[in-house]
């Protein structure tokens, strides 16, 4: 039972974890993806030009070129949101070692306590 409320407990504080650190994220990094920036146009041209060669029409291709330019943010921001999570499962197993070796040991092969 124990074993079943710990990965319980872990799995909604890592996926509490992931959320917030993503929106975090993701949030610092738009700050940078600015519109009239040099990066973003060139980025844009570039995208562009690379689905007009796949086939699209100019205006396609630069809303397609915006939308990758979209998912990149987002799948940077969930990468290191991930990064994090596995930070907080680092220092939580770390701060676990001093408790586990704290346990006292148990003798197997004695007899059962009693107990009323």
């Amino acid at each position: 039972m124990a074993r079943n409320t710990g990965s319980s407990i872990g799995v909604a504080l890592v996926s509490n974890v992931l959320a917030h650190r993503e929106q975090f994220h993701q949030s610092r990094l738009v700050e940078h993806v600015v519109p009239s920036s040099v990066q973003y146009q060139d980025t844009l041209q570039q995208v562009t030009s690379y689905f007009e060669a796949a086939g699209s029409s100019f205006a396609q291709a630069q809303q397609q070129a915006i939308a990758w330019i979209g998912q990149q943010v987002q799948m940077q921001a969930s990468f290191l949101a991930y990064v994090d999570a596995f930070w907080v499962l680092m220092l939580i197993s770390l701060a676990a070692v001093p408790l586990a070796l704290a346990l006292r040991k148990v003798k197997l092969g004695g007899a059962a306590p009693m107990s009323h």
